[in-house]
């Protein structure tokens, strides 16, 4: 009874406050990515692109990028952050990376490789509804 009380207390102090679900346009405002629960954790696929986008994926070896998983396994960490895997289509290959809201319509979105030792990050904003 103890170990279960302890283990809900710890989930607890893990849940982001926040709520990433819905629509994303990325910082270029070229695609909007839709981030909903999946199995893994939060993922995230694109659902609008513009043909600039569509055009630097298929260069990077991604067919369509409409339709296209670019996030997977997002869990959360600890405050309003969640970790998980960043697919690129341009560059046809996935980093870790890490999410951060920064206020409920705005994330940072860092993809890392080498271990860490290169990092480029994004601003989102989530799309007005309507």
């Amino acid at each position: 009874m103890i170990a279960a009380m302890l283990l809900l207390l710890a989930q607890a102090n893990l849940a982001p406050t926040g709520d990433i679900r819905g629509d994303w346009i990325n910082q270029r405002g070229t695609a909007i990515i839709r981030i909903a629960d999946c199995p893994s954790g939060l993922c995230g696929t694109i659902v609008w692109s513009m043909a600039k986008a569509r055009s630097d994926a298929a260069r990077g070896g991604t067919a369509e990028l409409n339709g296209t998983e670019v996030m997977s396994g997002f869990v959360p960490r600890p405050g309003r952050r969640w970790r998980g895997r960043l697919f690129l289509p341009d560059h046809n290959r996935t980093v870790k990376a890490e999410i951060d809201l920064h206020d409920d319509d705005e994330l940072r979105v860092t993809g890392c490789e080498m271990a860490g030792l290169v990092c480029r990050s994004q601003r989102w904003n989530r799309r007005p509804a309507g």
